[in-house]
């Protein structure tokens, strides 16, 4: 096998599938990416059993077709050192030969026959997405899938897919995230699937700076494809909570407030709360919204923040690292919050709609602590 390929080239393709490469396992060939040279196309995959990852180019010279499992670590970290500039890539005799001006690396190989079998899309027609959408949707509630292994269906997004539309929504019964958005593609049924949360985040990574793609649906499988690029992440079984009956109907209470500035007061008083609970108190009343926390050593922060609000005055306690992970993903200069009580959970969104997307996060309270 032989070839050579512009530096810029190589490491994008390098790039795309290499950070699905395993650190550890039990089975070394996982830690090798997949070479595969034919007369006018190179094919680079990688797969950690749970996400595979294949990515193409035709921006090379083919001198001499092959197929060959090559070790990532130092392979990739080898091509990214590079400077710019045609690379000479080889392999002979079970041993890789890379070389670019100066520089070379030589590194044994594996049989590319006991690499994994990669998935393919199916025989299933592929939906054409708004790539950019999607991966915004995605950003906006994996932040508050479950890490309880004992609830591997809280683990995933929740995706509500219609022939019009398609919800998301991920929970950890501490806070949730639901997002939904119109899409035109072409689906014609009606149905629910639990999605793999890290294979959703790479296709986030794979997307960018893409504005179309496609998505496959099987039975275990979702697949992605963007530019030359295919995603293949598994789907979780069910079933997932119903997670409508933790929405609260009668918050009627609304504060609007400055997203950033809310944020910055949540971190100054953050710093004095107790490391266990994470307790902050928020204080509402007419015109304002009072933040304070309070450490088992007797330290105390407080801030204040004017706001519009016009219901009884009343106190709530939050985790301030799960309010902070709320107003990070919602994308708005204001936001605004319904309660009703300390007791019941508060829902937040942005003033203004994104024309795109409506989104709604809600954060269960803390019972509040006495100072």
């Amino acid at each position: 096998m032989k070839f050579t390929i512009q530096q810029s080239e190589l490491g994008k393709a390098l790039t795309n599938v290499a950070s699905i490469v395993p650190a550890k396992t039990t089975m070394p060939i996982l830690t090798c990416v997949l070479v595969d040279v034919t007369e006018d196309t190179i094919t680079f995959s990688a797969t950690n059993l749970d996400l595979s990852v294949t990515t193409s180019t035709t921006e090379a010279s083919i001198i001499a077709p092959g197929k060959v499992a090559i070790p990532a670590q130092k392979f990739v970290s080898f091509v990214r050192s590079l400077s710019s500039g045609e690379v000479i890539v080889e392999v002979e005799n079970n041993n890789l030969s890379v070389k670019c001006g100066k520089a070379s690396l030589t590194e044994s190989v594996m049989n590319a026959d006991e690499f994994p079998a990669l998935p393919e899309t199916g025989k299933n027609e592929g939906h054409k997405i708004d790539a950019a959408l999607l991966s915004k949707m995605i950003k906006s509630t994996a932040y508050a899938v479950s890490r309880d292994e004992t609830r591997p269906a809280l683990m995933g997004i929740l995706w509500e897919i219609k022939p019009t539309s398609l919800a998301m929504i991920a929970t950890d019964a501490h806070r949730l995230s639901k997002i939904e958005a119109g899409f035109d593609w072409g689906v014609t049924d009606i149905k629910d699937i639990i999605t793999d949360t890290a294979g959703l985040l790479h296709f986030v990574r794979l997307s960018e700076g893409q504005n179309d793609g496609t998505v496959f649906f099987n039975d275990k499988q979702l697949s992605f494809k963007t530019g030359n690029t295919v995603l293949h992440t598994r789907i979780h079984d069910g079933p997932f909570p119903d997670y409508t009956a933790v929405i609260p109907q009668g918050n009627n209470m609304k504060v609007i407030a400055d997203r950033e500035q809310f944020m910055g007061g949540v971190r100054r008083v953050s710093i004095t709360a107790d490391r266990i609970t994470s307790q902050i108190r928020i204080g509402l009343d007419s015109g304002k919204l009072e933040m304070s926390a309070t450490g088992t050593d007797g330290s105390r922060a407080e801030d204040e923040m004017a706001v519009s609000f016009d219901g009884e005055a009343m106190e709530i306690g939050f985790n301030y690292s799960y309010l902070l992970d709320v107003l990070k993903n919602i994308d708005a200069k204001e936001i605004v919050i319904s309660v009703k009580d300390s007791q019941s959970a508060a829902l937040l969104a942005p003033v203004t709609e994104d024309e795109k997307t409506d989104l709604l996060c809600l954060l269960m309270p803390l019972r509040l602590s006495s100072d």
